[in-house]
């Protein structure tokens, strides 16, 4: 046992460490929430502007609504749990990594009411718009 430690540790100390790709200036800008999430958010925002002409209001406040009461603001095509799970499945990387960034996954279910993974799909959708419209 304690040989192929050894030898595991040996193997580790060979194997060469290489520096990340990613240097320039550029591609450190590219990491930042938003240029990363732009599309998201032009979609996110268009489908607010639909709410907007349909009911009034001002981009601005309902935006700051929705982020301070979520449950009650509501975003037209954003309502059912069917249109939300479209929503995640057209735009499932972008969301997975916004709540990864977040740390959303380390949160078990079921202290966010969540009991399937359906339900805890639509809730980390969710989740992921109000992270979107705070980056601003």
């Amino acid at each position: 046992m304690i040989r192929k430690y050894l030898q595991f540790i040996k193997e580790a100390d060979e194997t060469p460490v290489e520096a990340p790709a990613e240097t320039s200036d550029e591609s450190k800008s590219e990491n930042t929430d938003d240029s990363k999430f732009g599309e998201i958010k032009d979609e996110i925002k268009s489908m607010i502007e639909k709410t907007i002409e349909n009911s009034g209001g001002e981009y601005d406040s309902f935006v700051d609504s929705f982020i301070k009461n979520p449950e009650d603001v509501k975003i037209e095509g954003f309502i059912n749990d069917s249109d939300i799970y479209d929503f995640y499945l057209k735009w499932r990387n972008d969301i997975d990594e916004i709540l990864n960034n977040v740390k959303f996954f380390d949160e078990v279910p079921s202290e966010i009411n969540t009991f399937g993974l359906y339900e805890f799909t639509i809730k980390g959708t969710q989740k992921a718009v109000e992270e979107v419209l705070k980056m601003k």
